[in-house]
């Protein structure tokens, strides 16, 4: 589990938490090299990897960002699944002691493309396998009459709100925290919106993925060109800024037209996956 102001970090690990037996513990992502513990431990490592003093960007306040991040502590035995491999953190991840460790605990699952084209590139045995946050399940008995956005910038948000007779709820996924916990409870909180919600309209991919798991309608707004969206993003509506305002969108927000159902071939198999590595 990693401290973050970003709470698509969060979702992810709710997601793999949702498989996992009670006593289970969080690990903190970014202190992953000096885990310890009294016992070897399973551990489902998933999710973006990783911020680096290198890559000059560190949010954190309640520890110092260590020499090391990568790789995992040898006292954990790893399910390494969705994972994003982020290019500052290349270094530490594909040094040859990282590349031997894929090696000898894969296959790795990555979450997108760009991922499993570095990992295949360097002959790490590797396959994708999308996001755990498509797993969660919608557990909501009815919906409301709520649009939510999701951190979109003030033109989109005013234009969408002259189009519905809907109420419109501002969210973002950006809420710094002082702790973890405090961290999961946001998290869950704005999971059980969207599970309800009438329709999502977002610039961030962890709104979306887990709409889609939800089946909420959603409609993804920006440019999906970075390296983290290929292979996820076409999952769902989208379009660019641009193409809303200039009227191109062409979705109805007072009658939200369902999502593809294009993602449920990856959803299923991480299921599977899960299941049974947690079987074991």
């Amino acid at each position: 589990m990693p401290k973050s102001t970003n709470i698509g970090d969060a979702f992810q690990a709710i997601a793999a938490k949702r498989f996992l037996p009670a006593d289970s513990i969080p690990i903190d992502r970014e202190l992953i090299h000096q885990f310890n513990w009294p016992h070897p431990v399973k551990a489902v490592i998933s999710g973006w990897f990783m911020h680096t003093k290198e890559g000059g960007y560190w949010e954190r306040v309640d520890t110092t960002m260590p020499l090391k991040s990568w790789p995992p502590s040898g006292i954990m035995d790893p399910l390494l699944i969705s994972m994003h491999i982020t290019g500052s953190f290349f270094e530490q991840a594909f040094s040859p002691e990282g590349i031997n460790y894929y090696k000898e605990h894969g296959p790795v699952g990555a979450r997108d493309y760009f991922t499993l084209n570095e990992l295949q590139q360097r002959g790490i045995p590797s396959y994708f396998s999308g996001c755990l946050t498509l797993t969660l399940d919608n557990t909501a008995k009815r919906r409301n009459n709520i649009i939510y956005l999701v951190d979109l910038d003030d033109a989109c948000v005013k234009y969408i709100q002259a189009r519905t007779k809907s109420r419109v709820v501002v969210l973002t996924h950006g809420a710094p925290m002082a702790d973890t916990q405090k961290t999961l409870k946001y998290a869950e909180n704005l999971l059980n919106k969207y599970q309800r919600a009438k329709c999502v309209v977002t610039a961030r991919l962890h709104a979306a993925m887990p709409c889609l798991a939800y089946q909420t309608p959603v409609l993804f707004i920006g440019t999906p060109s970075g390296p983290r969206f290929d292979g996820l993003i076409e999952h769902t509506r989208n379009c660019t800024a641009s193409d809303l305002l200039e009227g191109r969108a062409n979705y109805n927000f007072d009658a939200p037209p369902p999502n593809p159902n294009t993602h449920l071939t990856i959803r299923e198999n991480l299921i599977q996956i899960m299941k049974e590595w947690v079987k074991q």
